[in-house]
């Protein structure tokens, strides 16, 4: 029998259990709720294909996330009321409203205060770090069924692209947390920019292999090719931050751009900077800073300041993109009368077709908020998005979307300030205008809808030489080079690794610090094993088992 002192004991004892157990169920209860939320939401699917394409009546309106890139914008219009905004409103009945305003880089941290309050917007694109945070923190809805029923064909060809792999970052148990907007694989594929005028001076010809490239690059630092009588020219460009150098990897199958992971025959993963193969290239790159091809003092220049010897007529070879002659290399037109040809990058003697290492080609990630009432209209927009602007082709150009895109940026106005840039959002297709604008040229089109502004300047007799010389290599070289189709993504392309997260920075230092040691000579060829070693020890081979287990 229990004592007074003992039975109270026991009572209390069951009143706190009581209490637990009741504070566990609301907790439960409470952990549910964004998912009850979302299950509360039944989203239907499209009664037809038409109805991927409509317009909401009445109007809604969605919150979003907008990074401000516009300094010009057209006379009475901003980041919120102009033009474009506009059209969105009229063609697809979505009013979007700026919660989240500020400059591109300053977004990231605008977003980590917005996940932090739970205040985040109705939709918003962001990068797979920030993604990641935002899945973690159950504040996305699930877009897998919405995406697959209301998707149209052409936005999953699209979004689809390279077997669904842009999809990779949004991934949580095979579902889609988010979809990925689009971006040109155009923007990050090089090309390989040569001095056609000094070929021409030492009678040489355009490169086929990536040796061929360094013999030249040593003929040019060598040979005079600017007949000044002078030893004051450099083959090769390369900068402090080594722009340029992660395409040459490439030519032999090293893919050693930050953040880029390679899977082995066993399973496993190696960042593509510690291949053994990145010795050959390095040791050429030796080879050509000790004969002086390279600027011996590119280790201490920013890419701004090593690209004034380019404008002043002193470096031949220049690893680039396709816009790059309307930078400097148009500069060099002016100032010293240089002729430049767009050369496809070569593969390294004994190695199969080039193929470079690129980025996944997306803007970002768009999301839908947890619990908002027509996460369907994000996929609409895109629908509209895809087929008036990024791939017109696959609709034929009918949609109104594209008829009042092309209405408005024939507006000087809007011209000037970008009309994608005054838009909510913009995606992009592997569109290749060169070949658009080669066709339109010959057959003596005046106007090439979806390009026109960038149609008229190339074809503009009113430019000054240089400008006018630029925009033609643009899209009448550079682009006709690139082989949109030829590309390689990472590995891995998911969401950031515990590890990755806290030293990908240091590990990208050790690389930039150690490559450029070997390059210029402080370090032999061999010290490469010695960087792998440091890399490894420092995060990278506890990252490569976290991708691993992930994976798995």
């Amino acid at each position: 029998m229990l004592n007074y002192k003992t039975e109270g004991y026991y009572v209390k004892k069951r009143r706190t259990a009581l209490v637990l157990i009741l504070c566990l169920v609301m907790a439960s209860l409470a952990g549910c709720g964004k998912s009850a939320a979302q299950d509360d939401i039944k989203v239907e699917g499209p009664k037809s294909e038409e109805e991927k394409m409509k317009k909401y009546d009445p109007e809604i309106t969605l919150t979003f996330a907008k990074a401000e890139v516009v300094t010009n914008y057209p006379e009475g219009q901003d980041a919120q009321k102009n033009d474009m905004y506009k059209m969105w409103e009229d063609i697809m009945g979505i009013k979007v409203e700026n919660s989240i305003l500020c400059a591109s880089n300053a977004m990231t941290e605008k977003f980590q205060l917005a996940i932090a309050s739970d205040e985040i917007p109705d939709f918003g694109i962001v990068d797979a770090a920030t993604l990641a945070s935002l899945i973690k923190n159950d504040m996305v809805m699930d877009m897998t069924d919405i995406y697959d029923q209301w998707a149209t064909d052409n936005l999953k060809a699209i979004a689809g692209q390279q077997d669904n792999a842009l999809f990779a970052p949004t991934l949580k148990d095979g579902r889609y947390m988010a979809i990925p907007v689009a971006n040109t694989v155009g923007d990050s594929y090089p090309i390989l920019w040569i001095r056609s005028d000094w070929l021409d001076a030492l009678g040489l010809k355009a490169p086929s292999t990536m040796e061929e490239v360094f013999a030249i690059a040593e003929k040019f630092a060598a040979d005079d090719p600017d007949g000044n009588g002078k030893d004051d020219t450099y083959g090769l460009y390369l900068d402090k931050d080594l722009n340029g150098l992660d395409f040459i990897m490439a030519a032999y199958e090293v893919y050693s751009k930050d953040e880029y992971w390679v899977k082995q025959e066993d399973g496993s993963f190696i960042a593509g900077c510690t291949d053994p193969d990145a010795k050959k290239p390095l040791g050429a790159l030796a080879k050509l800073y000790e004969a002086g091809a390279i600027d011996h003092e590119f280790a201490v220049k920013e890419q701004s300041k090593e690209e004034e010897l380019i404008a002043s007529g002193k470096i031949g070879i220049y690893i680039g993109y396709f816009y790059s002659p309307l930078g400097v290399m148009k500069d060099s037109v002016a100032n010293v009368g240089a002729d430049w040809i767009a050369v496809p990058m070569p593969a390294a003697e004994g190695y199969p077709e080039y193929k470079p290492g690129v980025n996944l080609n997306v803007y970002g990630y768009i999301y839908a908020k947890q619990g908002i009432t027509n996460p369907e209209a994000i996929v609409v927009m895109l629908n509209h998005l895809c087929d008036g602007y990024a791939a017109p082709w696959l609709s034929d150009g009918d949609s109104e979307f594209y008829k009042k895109y092309n209405e408005l940026a024939a507006d000087p106005a809007i011209s000037q300030a970008g009309a994608n840039n005054l838009m909510p959002f913009q995606m992009a297709g592997n569109i290749n205008w060169g070949k658009e604008f080669t066709e339109a040229i010959a057959a003596g089109k005046e106007h090439v809808e979806g390009k026109d502004a960038d149609y008229q300047n190339v074809i503009s007799t009113g430019l000054s030489e240089d400008l006018s010389w630029a925009w033609k290599k643009v899209y009448l070289e550079g682009y006709l080079v690139m082989d949109l189709d030829n590309v390689r993504y990472s590995d891995y392309t998911g969401a950031p690794t515990e590890t990755m997260s806290k030293t990908q920075s240091l590990l990208n230092t050790q690389k930039l610090t150690d490559y450029i040691s070997i390059i210029m000579g402080d370090q032999p060829v061999d010290y490469f094993d010695t960087f792998v070693e440091t890399f490894n020890n420092i995060g990278g081979a506890k990252i490569a088992e976290e991708i691993k287990e992930e994976l798995q």
